[in-house]
Order: C-alpha cells, then sequence, then structure tokens
C-alpha cells in the first residue's frame, strides 16, 4: 500500500473535519445545558412564579394533596392559553 503525499493530506484534512465537527457538537451541547440550568428568578410581585417554583420542587405524591399547587397551575395554564393578564391568588 502507497502513501503519497496527496493520501496524507486527503487523511489530515479529513481528520481535521472531524474534530472540528466533535468541537462543535460539544460546544452546543454546553451551551443548551447552560441555557438550561439557569433558574428562572421570582420576583416578590410575580406571586403566581414563586408558587410554580415551589411546587417543582414537590413529589408527585404531594401534589395530589397540595390544592394550592393545582390552583397555580391551573391559572398558569389559563395565563397561557386565553393570554389573559393575571388574577390575584391572594383573594
Amino acid at each position: 500500500m502507497r502513501t503519497g503525499p496527496e493520501r496524507v493530506l486527503k487523511f489530515v484534512a479529513i481528520a481535521m473535519g472531524g474534530l472540528v465537527v466533535v468541537m462543535a457538537a460539544i460546544e452546543l451541547q454546553d451551551a443548551i445545558t447552560d441555557e438550561r440550568a439557569l433558574p428562572v428568578a421570582a420576583t416578590p410581585d410575580e406571586p403566581l412564579r414563586a408558587e410554580l417554583a415551589r411546587c417543582r420542587a414537590l413529589t408527585p405524591d404531594e401534589l395530589v394533596t397540595d390544592t394550592a399547587c393545582r390552583e397555580a397551575w391551573a391559572e398558569n395554564r389559563r395565563r397561557f392559553f386565553d393570554g389573559v393578564p393575571p388574577r390575584d391568588l391572594d383573594k
């Protein structure tokens, strides 16, 4: 088997292209992971967001008995699908 300069250069070019693709995939994965890891900050004027953050930490068994969480999720769905301004949950 002959290994001429053209064949070596072709191998190096293919290897470098593969390396670039792998590095780009790793960077993209890191960017997606970093984006998902950012918590949504609950502000004091948004009690619904704070309540939903609390409800996310509950187990499924706890969610069954927690009526405040069910009401918060229902309000969140209503706001999402209806596009209506938020109601006050403290009433």
